[in-house]
Parts: C-alpha cells; sequence; structure tokens
C-alpha cells in the first residue's frame, strides 16, 4: 500500500484491474495491488464456508414481505445494513455449529382478548444439496 497525492478520475479507470485506489478518512488516497481472489483448490472448510454464503443469499429471497418489513425497521439507523446483518448471524451461527441457522421465514400474530401468541414459519436449510429443505410451523 502507498499513500499517493491528487489521483484524477481517468488515471483511476484506467488503472481498474490493475491497482485499486480508494480514499481512506485518514489518510487520504490509498493505492495497492489489485485484490485477487482465491482460486481453487479451496480448503475443505473455505469451500464449506462459501456454500453457506451462498445459501444465506439464496435464503433472503424466500422470506415474506412482512418479514422483511421487520428487518428494514429493526436495522433502521444501524450502520451494516439488515442484508449485511442476515448474513452474518448466518455465518456466526455456521462458525459456531457448523449447521445453517433455522430461517423465519414468515410470522403471523394471533390475538385474544387478554393474550396474543406468534406462529413461526421457519425454513431449515442444509449444507449438503442432497438433503432436502424442511419448513415447519412453530
Amino acid at each position: 500500500m502507498a499513500k499517493v497525492d491528487k489521483v484524477r478520475l481517468e488515471v483511476v479507470e484506467q488503472l481498474r484491474g490493475i491497482i485499486d485506489i480508494y480514499q481512506d478518512k485518514r489518510t487520504g488516497p490509498i493505492a495497492r495491488s489489485w485484490p485477487r481472489k482465491p482460486k481453487p483448490p479451496y480448503t475443505a472448510l473455505q469451500a464449506e464456508s462459501m456454500a453457506v454464503f451462498g445459501i444465506a443469499n439464496t435464503s433472503m429471497h424466500r422470506l415474506s414481505d412482512k418479514m422483511l418489513e421487520a428487518w428494514r425497521i429493526t436495522t433502521f439507523g444501524v450502520k451494516p445494513s439488515w442484508t449485511d446483518v442476515y448474513r452474518a448471524i448466518i455465518m456466526k451461527y455456521w462458525y459456531l455449529t457448523r449447521t445453517i441457522a433455522p430461517i423465519a421465514v414468515n410470522y403471523n400474530v394471533i390475538e385474544t382478548d387478554t393474550q396474543f401468541k406468534v406462529e413461526w414459519e421457519i425454513l431449515q436449510l442444509y449444507i449438503d444439496p442432497l438433503t432436502p429443505e424442511e419448513i415447519y410451523k412453530a
């Protein structure tokens, strides 16, 4: 990494893919070699974590509109977005248990005169693609 002085936008565009130039709040423009994606063969742990990350991303599309709104309200005004928090929870759960966290995809609130009950629809996904997913109510 190297600290650089005034960089024109045309230069940044010309060097895209070779040199990564970004703005640091404290020091100003910084230049570094372009980050490279790791190439296979991955370790078994790397491959599994990449699979879990992919499952976390695709599972977001399974959330109901009510759950999406709840996620957005919960993370309103917080620095990481709801999608980052969602992925982080799934990845941390996998790191601790080596399984994918159960995902609440929908909920219904049932109210009576003096009580209320929340019914959850839970999606359980598995890392092994041959194991079928499960949806159950809790």
